[in-house]
This record gives structure tokens, C-alpha cells and sequence, in this order.
């Protein structure tokens, strides 16, 4: 059997050779404008590690377009207390009492507690939002606020990080939120626990349930009318336990539904959904990520196809330790070999279905002809579908067969049943009544240079404002 050589990412594509890297700085990537044209190489079939940020616009992202989507009332029904009160610096790790997470220009996170906890102290990430702009009303800043934390402490599902409180603090605004201490998927990335081989930490089945855990996440949020709009690595987490966290939601949209912090919702999303609110043109999300009707700017566009084409990028990403290419537009190589690949499929394919069969998908290059196994590779392929009224949507992928049968550790959502089933261990009894679930072990090792778990975990600091 033939073996087909793959070149994983190396330092992140920053190529000055110097592995040495502040893991709390906020990962920044430059413009459209910016990134660097690589050389045609048959050899390589990713990008790179390519580090990014969430993009704000001049149309379409953050409170302008929930304006533009509906309307929004002077005050939001949101409590809030003074952080001093509830929470305390963490003393669970001596000598890094309160230590920053995180810095970004919107703001920075801290590790604090509970307050009142003494064994086993509850530790939740603390972001602390910068301060108004000379430029900026009160209302409008508050508003901002207000809206993201609304929306985030609305969501409730096992793959959704867990928003606890809005808290004052000498004058500023913090969102408390669920603790993930194993970090960013980014990190586990980039450090190359999912390369494949014998150097590979994750197995295939690792990533595949990762992947599923995703768009189960995904899947619970446009079922409740919100779009999160910067799916990336960067913006997945992992919890004590290895469960994936979907986090950040500064940029999110409400596309159906009352908004989480109207009176009639009463705190919840999903409530009186209806139509779809499109979102008005403008880039929003991170650079490689962000579908091409979207970067196109030429329309307004509905969010969730922008959200099952992010998916999609997370795992090639995940799966060959590089972006796919630096941003879905013709002038960038890696993409313009996909879009030419998809172009001449539909010229003999005009109803764009994928189908099972040699010519049932189109040929978009060595990085797609390296997925397996095969199912697979048409599922991605539809979640890549470049016309969005063609793509498959997030609950279509999960009841795909390929998607179904991917065993998966973390419960479906806090109903499901507590019981699981050890896949590592062939032998084991089943349980009767019960539904399975399989133990991946997905908690990663501890990395090599030492550093603590709290400084390899890092937030995006919800640029998306305008």
C-alpha cells in the first residue's frame, strides 16, 4: 500500500525560525491586503498555521446589524453585581493570583473564584472590556455590552461555554464565564497533537468527534436563532473533562427570533422564531474562515451557511495542521485551485448536488484528495458548497450517515443520559436502558516546556465592533 507523504504545518507559517512565542498575546493576523501570496507548491496542500483575529466592518457585524435586524430597547433586562463581591483572585496556583489570560484591544481575561469556595475552588475566566471610546455614546457602549452577554448567558448546550454573570468593576465591564483548562484547539494544533503518524497525540476518531461535537454546538445555536459568525480554532475550547467549548460570542448575530435581552425573551433565546433576518454586506469573522459570499461584500447574506462553511475550515485545519488557504478569494492560490475545481464540475453538474460515484464531486486539489474517508470528504465538500442556497446546512450534516455513526464522548445535550461506554476498552459489559457514550480521552498532555495550563488558554477578545 502506497502511502501518500504529507507536509504538516510548521511554525505557524511565520517562517523567521524562532519558536519562541508569547502564548497570552492575542493571535493577530494582517488584512486581505497583507497576507503574503504563496508560491504555487504541489508538495504542500495547506497554507499554514495561519494566526488570526476576529474582523470588524462597516456593515453587517456586531450592534449595527442587530439594529439593522430589529429593534433594540434603551435597557436590556441584564443584572449585574460588583465582581469584588462574588469573585476572588484564585489562589489555586501560588504566585499567579488573578494571572492575565488574555489581552486584546476590546479586552483582557483573568482567572478568578468564587468567592466562599475554599477546597476545590470553582475557577471561572473573568473578560474585562476596555473602556468607551472618545467617540462613543454611553447608550451605544452599554448596549454592546449588554448584547453579547444576553445572547451568551441565553445559550445552555454541553459544547457551549457557560456564561455566569455581568459584573462591575472600578468602572469597567466583565463577563464571567466558564473556566476551559486544557485551551484552545489552536494550541493543540499548532503544537501538532493532531498530526498524523506515529507523532500524532489525537486519532482519527479524536478529531472526528471533536468535529461532531462542533456541529452538534453549532446545530443548538441556529436552532435557537443565533449565528456565531468566528467559528475557528481559536474560538474552541476544551473543558476539564476534553469536551469542545464554542465560545466568543462578540460578533454573533440573532438572525430569528426575539433577542436574549428583550423583555419578551425573558433571558432565553429561540423564543417567537420566525423569519430569517439576513445580515447586511460586510466582512465579519477571521480571515480564513469566512465564506466567499461574505468577503464578496456584494449582498446581505444569511449567517449560517457563513457558520457551516467555518466548520468545515476547523476541521481541514484540525485534520492537516494548516488553513486551507489564506481567504476564499480568486487571488489566493490554494482557493483559486478549489473555486476552478468546483467551476468545472458545474458546468457538467449545473443542479451543484454531490453525489456518490467517481465524478460525483468536484476535483479541488491534493488537500481534498487527501481526506478519507470518503463520506467524509463529500460531506466537507458540501459544507465548501461556493453557492450558499446549495450548502448543506448544520442539521443536514448531522443526519448524514457518516456524521451518525462517529462515536462521540460528550453528551448530546444536559438531558442525556450520564452514561458512558469506554471505547478504549473492547470488553466491557453494556449497560441496558442506557444510550452509549465513548470515552476518547481527549485531555491533552501536559506541553513540554512546562508552562502553566491557565497561559496556554487564551480568548479572542470580540473585536467586532464597529
Amino acid at each position: 500500500m502506497n502511502k501518500q507523504k504529507i507536509q504538516w504545518a510548521g511554525n505557524g507559517g511565520r517562517g523567521n525560525g524562532n519558536n519562541k512565542r508569547h502564548t497570552w498575546s492575542r493571535r493577530r493576523s494582517a488584512s486581505t491586503e497583507q497576507i503574503p501570496k504563496l508560491e504555487s507548491d504541489e508538495e504542500k496542500p495547506t497554507a499554514g498555521m495561519l494566526s488570526t483575529f476576529s474582523r470588524p466592518a462597516v456593515e453587517g457585524v456586531g450592534m449595527k446589524a442587530r439594529r439593522l435586524s430589529l429593534s433594540l430597547p434603551d435597557e436590556f433586562v441584564v443584572d449585574s453585581c460588583d465582581l469584588d463581591k462574588e469573585y476572588k483572585s484564585s489562589s489555586l496556583m501560588p504566585g499567579k493570583r488573578g494571572k492575565c489570560l488574555g489581552k486584546g484591544a476590546t479586552a483582557e481575561v483573568r482567572i478568578m473564584a468564587r468567592r466562599g469556595t475554599f477546597r476545590n475552588e470553582e475557577l471561572v475566566a473573568v473578560k474585562e472590556f476596555r473602556g468607551r471610546d472618545k467617540g462613543e455614546s454611553e447608550d451605544d457602549y452599554i448596549k454592546k455590552i449588554k448584547s453579547e452577554y444576553s445572547i451568551a448567558k441565553s445559550l445552555h448546550h454541553p459544547n457551549v461555554v457557560e456564561t455566569v454573570r455581568l459584573c462591575t468593576n472600578r468602572g469597567r465591564w466583565n463577563h464571567v464565564m466558564e473556566f476551559c483548562a486544557h485551551g484552545e484547539l489552536f494550541t493543540l494544533v499548532e503544537r501538532k497533537l493532531f498530526a498524523g503518524g506515529a507523532d500524532g497525540y489525537y486519532s482519527p476518531d479524536d478529531r472526528l468527534c471533536f468535529f461532531k461535537q462542533l456541529l452538534r454546538g453549532v446545530d443548538y445555536l441556529h436552532s435557537h436563532g443565533i449565528a456565531h459568525r468566528d467559528i475557528k480554532l481559536e474560538n474552541l475550547l476544551l473543558n476539564q473533562e476534553g469536551h469542545l467549548k464554542i465560545s466568543d460570542f462578540g460578533v454573533a448575530e440573532v438572525f430569528s427570533g426575539e433577542h436574549p435581552g428583550l423583555r419578551a425573551a425573558g433571558g432565553e433565546c429561540g423564543k417567537n422564531m420566525g423569519e430569517v433576518r439576513l445580515c447586511e454586506p460586510g466582512i465579519c469573522g477571521s480571515l480564513p474562515y469566512i465564506a466567499p459570499e461574505v468577503l464578496e461584500k456584494k449582498a446581505s447574506y444569511d449567517p449560517r451557511p457563513l457558520d457551516v462553511w467555518s466548520c468545515a475550515i476547523v476541521y481541514l485545519t484540525m485534520t492537516f495542521g494548516g488553513c486551507p488557504w489564506q481567504a476564499a478569494k480568486p487571488e489566493f492560490e490554494y482557493y483559486a485551485r478549489f473555486k476552478k475545481g468546483w467551476d468545472d464540475w458545474l458546468q457538467d453538474h449545473p443542479d451543484g448536488q454531490i453525489f456518490d460515484g467517481h465524478d460525483g464531486h468536484p476535483k479541488c486539489g491534493k488537500l481534498f484528495s487527501l481526506i478519507n474517508p470518503p463520506a467524509i470528504k463529500r460531506l466537507i465538500l458540501k459544507m465548501l458548497h461556493p453557492l450558499p442556497d446549495k450548502r448543506i446546512t448544520i442539521r443536514e450534516t448531522l443526519e448524514t450517515t457518516c456524521v451518525k455513526s462517529i462515536n462521540c464522548c460528550c453528551p448530546e445535550n444536559y438531558e442525556d443520559p450520564a452514561c458512558c461506554v469506554d471505547a478504549t476498552k473492547k470488553k466491557q459489559a453494556p449497560k441496558i436502558s442506557t444510550t452509549k457514550k465513548y470515552l476518547h480521552h481527549h485531555v491533552p498532555p501536559k506541553p513540554e516546556n512546562k508552562i502553566g495550563k491557565a497561559l496556554t488558554h487564551r480568548f479572542d477578545m470580540g473585536d467586532g465592533w464597529t
